[in-house]
């Protein structure tokens, strides 16, 4: 008997999340920071026509669409090497085996909102990263323009970034705990007076 071969995720269908509009995109780093420690509806296909079909039958006829050059070709299959890239964990990095207590997986646990996908060469590793990273500062940008937008100031202008981001050290608190602290980090304070 053949082996089974498995679809491999490479798009990702965001129907609700830290998002403006429904998106597709192509990768998970993109997708990652707009779908974790929210309630978003967002579902991963292996070709770009499933998550396209997958938006239509939720009414939404024309999603933005954030597809990178190369989509699709990025994960070996089970017979080649490949690298892992740990956007979120424990110590990110690319790591070039899964098991042991040095490598990915060992990254991940205990670990609120990990993040880590294979890849076949380091370049798409490293790049994964740093699309995780921009993703995270968008999604970080759009929740300090709504409070903006909601009459919100900062109390002080200088900005001190370091409440916000924890050590990649092993934590008690639920993500969704460790969010709604990292917001509060962000100081900012009703301006809005009663007339």
């Amino acid at each position: 008997m053949a082996p089974r071969k498995t679809k491999v995720t490479e798009f990702y269908a965001v129907f609700k999340g830290r998002v403006d509009e429904p998106t597709i995109y192509s990768s998970w780093g993109d997708a990652h920071p707009r779908v974790t420690g929210c309630n978003a509806v967002f579902k991963g296909f292996s070709s770009l026509q499933e998550p396209l079909d997958y938006m239509e039958r939720l009414n939404v006829l024309a999603p933005r669409q954030v597809i990178k050059e190369g989509a699709g070709a990025f994960t070996p299959d089970g017979k080649s090497d490949g690298y892992y890239a740990v956007a979120n964990g424990r110590n990110p990095g690319i790591y070039q085996y899964w098991r042991g207590e040095t490598q990915a997986l060992s990254q991940l646990h205990e670990t609120p909102g990990a993040c880590c996908k294979r890849f076949k060469t380091k370049e798409q590793a490293e790049t994964f990263i740093e699309e995780w990273k921009q993703a995270v500062a968008d999604v970080l940008l759009r929740s300090i323009r709504e409070a903006l937008d909601q009459g919100m100031r900062p109390k002080d202008m200088n900005l001190d970034v370091s409440g916000l981001f924890g050590s990649n050290q092993r934590s008690t608190q639920s993500h969704d705990e460790a969010i709604a602290l990292d917001f509060e980090a962000l100081s900012f304070q009703d301006t809005k007076t009663e007339q």
